[in-house]
């Protein structure tokens, strides 16, 4: 009986002892004991401060107008309600659950992403946030955000962009949450570069808005990022490939009359460029923007047409007979200058032996000249669509 009453008093002590004493649960319990999430910190009103951290931007869909984005959203705010002495506790900071849906989470801003492109915030996790004695919180939420974004494709793909990241909360006015900008608004010190864009600038502001539904004022922290399109995608696989097929138009003027392919080549380099062209097109959105690189196939497009109809013309004036209808128009402007001789019928055969000579020398002669203003006009296109390039250089 004794031996049985002297364990028991010893697990008693065991267990009761200051070595099983856990602090932390006893202040989490104690704090959590009278405390409601679902109530602002203060009745009055809190300030908090916002930031961003930018891990990578996954996809940046200029077609759909949206920029997936990989962050670390972070907010900073003070909650009276969870200080404690740390002078006898020895405990600095405790971590805190932020899910509703768990036991002893801490109230958190409903601050959301005003200019999404899909649900708010549903990719964002309820990360663990970080109390302080004091009262002050750091909250860093990591996840991704699909924002949307206006790309101006005027100079695209030599392109700058500027998207913007709107937050705010969507039911507290300023006087209840204070949404002001942390001291390090936007952090890249962790982030990944992007095989399409280069960050060139970022800048910040906040906006204090009234809006038609309610008779308060919100304010939003409005992040905004620069990027530099890498054009050497477009560069290698489109423009260069689209020129290079383009300068062969002139190539074709040096093919015999006689092979019978110079139209079927000419043909052939104007299909290839609207085959780039169609390319092109599966990259841009379908609006009435009329890009720098559209414009520039367009044009190489327009060229080769003209080869196409030139080509066609000259061959159409090499094969003429008696019976079609260009060389009758000249017979009868020059018949009126045979008919005055004496020898009608003798000038009229020296005249058929001279009609076809007549018309090689003629398609000879708007040959060069085609060849001649088309060389002019295709280098003068060249340079001027290069010198359209914006210069991005630092």
């Amino acid at each position: 009986m004794m031996k049985t009453l002297f364990k028991a008093l010893f697990a008693f002590s065991l267990f009761s002892s200051p070595l099983s004493f856990n602090p932390e649960t006893h202040i989490k319990e104690r704090i959590m004991s009278n405390y409601s999430a679902s109530c602002l910190p203060k009745a009055d009103g809190i300030n908090m401060q916002i930031g961003i951290a930018f891990r990578s931007f996954n996809n940046i869909d200029q077609i759909e107008g949206t920029v997936e984005s990989n962050i670390w959203l972070r907010y900073y705010w003070h909650d009276n309600r969870l200080k404690w002495n740390q002078t006898k506790s020895g405990i600095d900071t405790l971590i805190y659950t932020t899910d509703p849906q768990a036991e002893q989470s801490i109230w958190t801003p409903d601050i959301y992403l005003y200019n999404t492109a899909e649900q708010p915030m549903t990719q964002l996790q309820f990360s663990r946030a970080i109390v302080n004695h004091n009262g002050d919180i750091i909250w860093s939420r990591p996840g991704i955000i699909v924002s949307t974004c206006d790309f101006d494709l005027e100079y695209f793909p030599y392109d700058i962009q500027t998207c913007s990241f709107k937050f705010g909360s969507w039911v507290y006015p300023k006087s209840s949450i204070n949404l002001t900008i942390y001291s390090v608004p936007i952090d890249f010190s962790n982030y990944m570069e992007n095989e399409g864009w280069r960050v060139i600038n970022s800048t910040y502001e906040l906006e204090v808005k009234k809006y038609a539904c309610c008779p308060e004022e919100y304010p939003a922290v409005i992040f905004n990022v620069t990027l530099l399109r890498k054009s050497g995608y477009y560069d290698i696989n489109i423009v260069v490939p689209t020129f290079a097929t383009a300068t062969l138009m002139v190539i074709s003027m040096l093919i015999p009359w006689n092979s019978g392919e110079r139209i079927s080549f000419a043909a052939t380099v104007m299909l290839s460029i609207i085959v780039f062209l169609l390319i092109l097109s599966d990259n841009l959105p379908k609006t009435d923007t009329k890009p720098l690189l559209s414009i520039m196939l367009v044009g190489l497009m327009f060229f080769s047409l003209g080869v196409v109809f030139f080509t066609v013309l000259i061959t159409a004036m090499r094969n003429l007979d008696d019976d079609n209808i260009f060389m009758r128009l000249i017979d009868r402007c020059r018949n009126k200058k045979i008919k005055r001789t004496r020898s009608y019928s003798k000038a009229m055969a020296l005249e058929k032996e001279k009609k076809k000579p007549y018309i090689e020398r003629l398609s000879n002669y708007l040959e060069v000249v085609f060849t001649v203003l088309f060389v002019v006009a295709f280098s003068a296109f060249s340079i001027t669509a290069v010198s359209l390039r914006p210069d991005h250089s630092p």
